[in-house]
């Protein structure tokens, strides 16, 4: 794992709670827009990181994601009373389970599309 610009702002980027931010918008204004938003910024990334990082950095980059999101989450829940919005879930199981919807995004998108010209598959 090269550590050039790329890397460093994907990593960087992907600190910030996406999910959460999704689950937040959703219970306080109603709203499903920001869930589309992210699967449009992931979907990004992971076309970023096909490009100019590699596999095992946006792996990382997921788990310090989730455990941002995760982090925002405990202290939402302390604070609002958002524990029944989501049923059949809880929040901490909605976070578990976007999480993992969108990785499974992220991994198609890494594994299906092509390279630019002139790069190589196996950079």
């Amino acid at each position: 794992m090269k550590l050039n610009k790329y890397t460093i702002l994907l990593l960087a980027v992907y600190c910030i709670p996406f999910v959460f931010l999704s689950m937040y918008d959703d219970y306080k204004n109603y709203s499903m827009i920001v869930y589309g938003l992210m699967i449009i910024a992931v979907w990004y990334f992971a076309f970023l990181a096909k490009r100019k990082s590699s596999f095992i950095v946006l792996l990382i980059a997921n788990i310090l994601s989730f455990l941002s999101s995760y982090s925002w989450v405990l202290r939402v829940n302390k604070v609002e009373e958002w524990e029944g919005y989501f049923k059949p879930f809880s929040s901490v199981q909605l976070l578990v389970l976007v999480t993992v919807l969108i990785i499974l995004l992220q991994v198609a998108v890494y594994l299906f599309t092509r390279p630019a010209k002139g790069e190589r598959r196996g950079k």
